[in-house]
């Protein structure tokens, strides 16, 4: 069966025509020739890297490993800036030997390929390295869903393993390369049910009875045939529901710093060196909550069905309104889920309103649209829960046998499978605590916090970091969240966050009107003390007295020129008051304190502040 006839934009009543051939492909799976006809990864490009220095100079461009990759091993990756914000997203892939110890390549669609080029080749200097945009010498084919493996064992056996047992982005060439490149496989997972990609080099000629087998195998195992233009909607769909964020309708608006995506699970290596964007993208987890995160709604409307909802979404970018009017975020892609039976989208939230299985009241085109929120993505394969097991309970092995890579790696690619696996973050967490990377255990246990907010695991583990790190302020705070939410579970009474709040609040503007009138006296008796300057400004700053803190620690500042935390608490008063040339001033100057001094831990958060101060233009 061919189907490429079902369009979402061209038929009069799309929904029900498309929701159908969704579920039929889900069910059964797919294979198709992608090309430019499609769009997204309908339409793959292939970047070609090589040369002596390529695996260096792309482990310091690009965010997951490069040099630790074995030929024939792959992983998702991303390219960002200084800033950490997203430029591009990719799989890549070190070509399996005998095409050289040093041949890489990039899959990503194909109209992203220019600008990753125009990126890598801004950065080349004297490196050896060659790139080529190698997308018109493939030809792709997709084979997508559970059987898939089975097509490539009966046409193209592999010694000792079945294909389906590869990892994903795992690449092998159908045959041994000679002067003419064979057929390349790569394990790629476009939907969500797992699958390949079969690239055939052009020309086709010595490939046309290959082809034809491929395509009569994965017929006789009852996977559908897709063209256009419905394999570029139906892909796309899937892939949403599937929580794959992409380019251009994920990203659009407001520059996102890459943790905001949630693509740091997938895309980032823990245990790498340095690569451009580490420092901000380590900080933003780890000194201050994201502004805002990638989570998916399920939307449900007594005015509007699914179909209804989606017409009458904002676009991709567009702000999230609450009845009340207020602004929660942005919109990100939108479909149809056959597996929720409902319509969801992609959306960026607040710190507020971001919690899993809250329920938002919105605002859409003058009618009112619940949505629960949820941890993408809407769709999980029905066997990838018993694989999460098996990868973890090796993690937990792998640990305790003093192999701590191998446990973070299997824990990596669990998460990336099930990114709401509890059980999955706090190992991770624990593994870099141990081994006093007190800031990825912060990291992973912020992340964890998201997905299990009633824990007070996590808030006892993030107070012990902090504590490590010297942060002793950030410790007792979360100590005494640990505390109250101990208590409400012995109470049997689920966490009210508000009332948690309020008691942390309380307690702090109580301490700190205590601390007022004590330096207040101190200085009394001497109005140049330091310490009692720089406390006061501390007690105001609680009690949100923003100028008197500004005072304070301004006068602290000419008394003591050389205390770095007081130039950064006087940065965070000034961006209360909006003041922000003159914040960034003043962490330029308590930078160049900090770094002769060598404290390197209010250096590294006015670095951050600094950086996005810098960069505010990029906020809507």
């Amino acid at each position: 069966m061919v189907v490429g006839r079902v369009s979402l934009s061209e038929a009069m009543n799309p929904l029900p025509a498309i929701t159908q051939l969704i579920k039929d492909v889900r069910a059964q799976g797919f294979f198709a020739k992608l090309g430019p006809a499609g769009s997204g990864m309908a339409d793959p490009g292939w970047l070609s890297v090589t040369g002596r220095d390529a695996l260096e100079f792309m482990h310091s461009q690009v965010t997951n490993d490069v040099t630790g990759l074995q030929p024939g091993e792959g992983n998702a990756s991303a390219r960002v800036n200084r800033q950490g914000q997203l430029l591009e997203l990719f799989h890549l892939h070190r070509l399996p030997q005998p095409m050289g110890e040093d041949a890489l390549g990039f899959l990503l669609p194909r109209t992203r390929i220019a600008q990753l080029m125009s990126l890598f080749e801004d950065a080349i200097f004297a490196d050896d390295v060659h790139l080529e945009d190698q997308s018109e010498s493939w030809e792709w084919w997709a084979l997508q869903g559970t059987s898939a493996g089975s097509v490539l064992d009966h046409l193209w056996p592999i010694d000792q393993e079945e294909w389906a047992s590869l990892p994903e982005n795992a690449s092998r060439f159908l045959s041994e390369p000679s002067d003419d490149t064979p057929p390349l496989l790569l394990r790629c997972s476009l939907a969500g049910d797992g699958g390949f990609l079969v690239g055939f080099p052009k020309p086709l000629k010595a490939a046309a009875s290959q082809i034809d087998a491929l395509s009569r195998a994965s017929l006789e195992a009852g996977l559908i045939h897709l063209e256009e233009p419905a394999l570029s909607e139906v892909l796309d769909s899937l892939r949403i529901e599937a929580g794959v964020v992409q380019m251009g309708s994920d990203t659009v608006g407001r520059k996102r710093i890459l943790p905001e995506t949630g693509l740091e699970q997938f895309t980032v290596s823990y245990t790498k060196g340095c690569y451009l964007g580490q420092e901000v993208i380590a900080r933003v987890r780890t000194y201050g909550a994201l502004p805002y995160s990638l989570r998916g709604l399920v939307l449900t409307s007594a005015d509007l069905d699914s179909e209804g909802i989606l017409l009458n979404l904002p676009k991709a970018g567009e702000r999230i309104l609450l009845s009340d009017g207020s602004k929660v975020g942005q919109w990100g892609s939108r479909t149809f889920s056959t597996h929720r039976e409902s319509a969801v989208a992609y959306a960026y939230l607040d710190k507020t309103h971001r919690t899993p299985g809250a329920e938002l009241d919105l605002f859409v085109s003058e009618r009112r649209v619940s949505a629960e929120v949820v941890l993408l993505p809407f769709y999980r394969a029905p066997d990838q829960g018993d694989r999460v097991d098996w990868l973890y309970d090796r993690a937990v092995r792998d640990f305790a046998q003093g192999r701590e890579a191998d446990a973070l790696t299997g824990l990596e690619e669990a998460l990336r499978i099930d990114p709401s696996f509890s059980d999955g973050y706090e190992a991770m967490g624990v593994i870099f605590g141990r081994s006093d990377r007190f800031h990825e255990a912060i990291d992973v246990f912020k992340r964890l916090e998201e997905i299990a907010p009633d824990e007070p695991m996590v808030n006892t583990n993030l107070s012990l970091y902090f504590m490590k790190l010297g942060d002793k302020e950030t410790a007792e705070a979360e100590s005494a969240k640990a505390m109250q939410k101990d208590m409400a579970k012995a109470s049997g009474r689920r966490i009210d966050d508000e009332a948690l709040e309020h008691a942390l609040v309380e307690q702090k503007r109580s301490d700190a009107l205590r601390k007022k009138e004590m330096f207040g006296q101190i200085l009394e008796i001497d109005p140049e003390d330091g310490i009692a300057l720089f406390g006061i400004g501390n007690a105001l700053a609680i009690l949100e007295d923003w100028d008197g803190a500004v005072g304070a620690y301004s006068s602290a500042a000419e008394v003591d020129p050389e205390n770095s935390a007081v130039h950064l608490a006087h940065g965070k008063a000034l961006e209360k008051l909006l003041r922000f040339k003159e914040a960034l001033s003043v962490y330029r100057l308590g930078m160049e304190v900090a770094s002769r001094k060598g404290d390197l831990m209010p250096l590294g958060e006015m670095e951050h502040r600094a950086l996005l101060l810098s960069t505010s233009e990029n906020r809507s």
